[in-house]
């Protein structure tokens, strides 16, 4: 029987709780995955360009991106993000708590993949997190967490 292929989640977050809900909810989806953190699209960008400390990182497979942070926004990093020609089909979810008729549309122009608006209900945001691994990864096998 062969090793399960490990994946990779980028999480562009700079919220501490919001970090700890999705570390939990990617726990919960598989034992396959790896979640990766960075707090700003700069060090974003660092990651995927895979420079200096990153020089060994795995390519993800999925990338979550918060729209706001407190260097350089989500929605400043993500048209940099789809010119890097190894990011151009990779799956870009943004999260974020403005309002999805607000904030989806300019998102999805400027490359993301999809857009989750952050719900003020716990169980929600979880079950959301949840459903976007499962969405966006559903290739690989997920008995693990279901």
């Amino acid at each position: 029987m062969s090793e399960p292929i490990t994946r990779a989640i980028l999480l562009v977050e700079d919220n501490p709780a919001d970090i700890y809900l999705i570390q939990r909810a990617v726990a919960e989806c598989s034992s396959d995955l790896q979640l990766f953190i960075v707090p700003d699209g700069g060090e974003a960008l660092t990651f995927l360009r895979k420079e200096g400390s990153f020089a060994h990182v795995p390519s993800p497979a999925l990338i979550l991106l918060d729209l706001h942070l407190r260097k350089i926004d989500g929605d400043q990093v993500l048209p940099e993000l789809r010119r890097l020609p190894a990011l151009q089909t990779l799956p870009i979810v943004v999260l974020s708590g403005a309002a999805k008729e607000a904030e989806e549309g300019r998102c999805l122009r400027l490359g993301a993949t999809a857009y989750v608006e952050k719900s003020l209900n716990f169980h929600d945001y979880f079950a959301a997190i949840k459903a976007l691994v499962h969405t966006w990864l559903r290739q690989g096998n997920f008995a693990d967490g279901e």
